[in-house]
């Protein structure tokens, strides 16, 4: 396995553990953080939990082990990731409410997979945050799946900004002209300086706007215009 293969990074949680476990099986939580409908919840090994985020078709969790108010492990089907993975999400106690440490495994080996992981990275800062959010607050906040178009390109982090690692065929990217190594400095008159940045334009600009987009390449910054990707595509 690659030193990418696995995911794993601890956050903590403002309840005490038995809250925190409601969170991860107690259909009306679970909602609250996961964004859309909770259609079932069995929450035991050979059971299910399966929900449908807006704009997206629906994603299940197979349960593998259960104990109780220490540790969940469940199967996620292909379906936001392209291939099938395992999570394990275990809970302690801690000074300030509850230690959650969650796993996620079975990633493609080798560095073009790390996207897709830092993707997945993110996307549990930001959900388990709109969770934290309602257990402080009791505001119920959906600031995850809000994305209204997507560029067709993956890209790494590097201090000059984010470095084209793949294009998508015949997505916003390759219309635009970017190929693998160019580094994306600017899109509209935003400029750009991470893949954070990236995200942030495509929540903020519909699928369908055409849009300009700057990139480095060999000694000058190019520029090409071409129409925004959907953000789920249909079909």
């Amino acid at each position: 396995m690659s030193e990418f293969a696995k995911y794993e990074k601890t956050f903590t949680l403002s309840v005490p553990v038995e809250k925190a476990w409601q969170a991860f099986t107690d259909p009306k939580l679970i909602e609250v953080w996961l964004s859309g409908t909770v259609e079932k919840a069995n929450v035991e090994p050979g059971g299910q939990i399966a929900w449908t985020p807006d704009e997206y078709g629906q994603l299940v969790w197979d349960i593998v082990d259960v104990d109780p108010e220490r540790k969940l492990t469940y199967r996620e089907g292909a379906g936001i990731l392209p291939v099938e993975t395992e999570v394990t999400v275990t809970f302690e106690e801690a000074e300030a409410g509850t230690r959650l440490t969650i796993t996620q495994s079975g990633f493609g080996e080798g560095v073009d997979w790390q996207a897709k992981i830092d993707g997945v990275g993110l996307g549990w800062a930001q959900t388990l945050a709109a969770l934290d959010l309602y257990l402080r607050t009791g505001v119920r906040l959906d600031r995850f799946f809000t994305f209204r178009s997507d560029l067709g390109l993956e890209a790494d982090d590097v201090l000059a900004g984010p470095l084209v690692r793949t294009v998508a065929d015949d997505s916003f990217a390759a219309r635009a002209g970017i190929e693998p190594g160019d580094i994306v400095v600017r899109l509209g008159d935003a400029p750009i300086f991470s893949r954070t940045d990236l995200w942030l334009f495509t929540r903020e600009h519909d699928g369908g706007e055409e849009v300009e987009v700057g990139y480095a390449r060999a000694g000058e910054v190019h520029t090409g215009r071409a129409a925004l990707d959907p953000a789920f595509p249909t079909g």
